[in-house]
């Protein structure tokens, strides 16, 4: 479990301990679920949109679909479950909002409303984490065949807010920036994070001289630069 923050990062509301009773209780302040570092109050007031800067992250399992005749749905589900609350963990930590599960795949991005400059380094963070607890969660699930995970990493502007509602659980991003993000996540095999040129030129330092691939992405109009992490 991730050691989540005791106040909101947002407005520094207190959420655990002593000092989050009042606040609780008065104001019904409570952790938000798609990022329990900062509290519901401040999702509330985010949901209204805005153009922003940010880094998104795809990450999809590879092999599962496979296994799922395999195994049956209770163990798939199972599985599904343990890997969604790591990956979680790990994003969290990061400060990410886990947007979407989608299948068995994982939506989230970074910068907002939870801010910091370093964004893309902490989505590349994340994803290497992600591809080491996998390496761990199949030495424990001890399947056929291992699963791997691919991931794909943009940053751009986007609009940040909700979509047709005032829920706060909708509070969602829209723009190029997701849909390059997750055609990467396509392209990338089993183990491998594939970053464009712009995330790339943020993380040079660590990953000097990555594979560079110029790849035609569909719904996208220009070929896209993308670079090679493991």
């Amino acid at each position: 479990m991730a050691e989540l923050s005791p106040v909101c990062k947002v407005c520094g509301t207190p959420l655990s301990g002593i000092r989050a009773i009042p606040p609780r209780v008065l104001r019904g302040v409570r952790r938000y679920p798609k990022n329990p570092n900062m509290c519901n109050i401040c999702s509330l007031k985010a949901i209204k949109g805005e153009i922003a800067e940010i880094t998104v992250l795809f990450a999809d399992i590879r092999g599962f679909t496979e296994l799922t005749t395999v195994l049956g749905p209770m163990r798939t589900k199972e599985l599904l479950d343990e890997y969604f609350r790591t990956v979680s963990d790990i994003l969290f930590s990061e400060d990410a909002l886990v947007d979407h599960f989608i299948g068995d795949a994982v939506m989230a991005f970074f910068n907002q409303p939870i801010q910091h400059e370093d964004h893309p380094a902490r989505a590349v963070a994340s994803a290497r984490e992600i591809l080491h607890a996998v390496t761990h969660l199949n030495e424990g699930w001890n399947l056929p065949e291992p699963v791997g995970v691919g991931i794909g990493i943009t940053t751009g502007f986007a609009m940040v807010g909700t979509v047709g509602s005032s829920d706060p659980k909708d509070y969602t991003v829209i723009g190029d920036v997701v849909n390059i993000a997750a055609r990467l996540q396509g392209q990338a095999a089993a183990g491998e994070i594939l970053v464009t040129h712009d995330v790339y030129e943020k993380v040079t330092p660590a990953f000097p001289h990555a594979p560079q691939r110029i790849l035609e992405l569909k719904g996208v109009k220009k070929p896209v630069t993308a670079h090679s992490l493991h």
